[in-house]
């Protein structure tokens, strides 16, 4: 009776131990973090688990030739979600007997990729034939370092547009190549960037920062040649 009490003592300390008060833990999408743990005696047999989200591979990843069973992980936070991060250390202690010590913490992963896309400067036209070039600076905060994004202008005749422009890394400058109007008319524009989207499956869902203001390109007199 003793000893079933003291096991009982020690599963209830165990559990305490594992099951306190949960720490929290937030990041962005994108974001890869350090997770670690002392473990009592590395000799033990360790391991993590995921949990909430989604699956390993399509919603986070393992970083830098960490594994489930390091005392130290990497992990990559490809999608937005709540996940449940669990942390086990097991100690056999012969005789089918073993004790664990569980860990865990919940991460929250904000749903924050985002691009945006910055107004351009009005300028004179080049001449009053051949282009003018348009440039429009656009800026990616968090998600995956490969992102794919639509444009489109509101304005000119006849309209420019693109679709699935690929790009790597945080800023893109989009180039509007525009022709020229003779007889000095003006062409004043907009760009509303659309249905972006990063390699790990995140939309741009932040309203306000896709559609820039009006830019104008200034036509020039279309001045006859010196004559004598």
């Amino acid at each position: 009776m003793k000893t079933n009490f003291t096991k009982l003592l020690s599963v209830c300390f165990f559990l305490f131990l594992g099951y306190g008060v949960m720490a929290q833990d937030t990041r962005n999408v994108g974001e890869t973090h350090t997770y670690s743990v002392t473990a009592e005696n590395g000799a033990n047999a360790l391991s993590w688990t995921v949990t909430g989200g989604g699956a390993q591979g399509t919603a986070w990843d393992l970083q830098n030739g960490t594994t489930l069973t390091d005392a130290s992980i990497d992990i990559l936070w490809k999608q937005a979600g709540t996940y449940t991060l669990t942390f086990t250390e097991n100690e056999d202690h012969g005789g089918s007997v073993i004790c664990s010590t569980v860990k865990t913490a919940t991460v929250t992963v904000g749903d924050n990729f985002d691009v945006s896309i910055a107004d351009a400067v009005s300028d004179c036209a080049t001449g009053s034939t051949g282009n003018s070039t348009v440039d429009y600076i656009l800026t990616k905060t968090n998600g995956a370092a490969d992102w794919t994004f639509d444009y489109a202008t509101t304005g000119l005749t006849p309209e420019l547009s693109g679709t699935a422009v690929a790009v790597s890394g945080n800023t893109y400058t989009l180039t509007l190549t525009v022709p020229n109007l003779a007889a000095g008319a003006d062409q004043t524009f907009s760009v509303t960037i659309s249905n972006v989207k990063d390699s790990f499956g995140n939309s741009d869902n932040t309203v306000g920062n896709n559609v820039t203001g009006d830019v104008t390109i200034y036509g020039v007199p279309n001045t006859g040649n010196i004559t004598f």
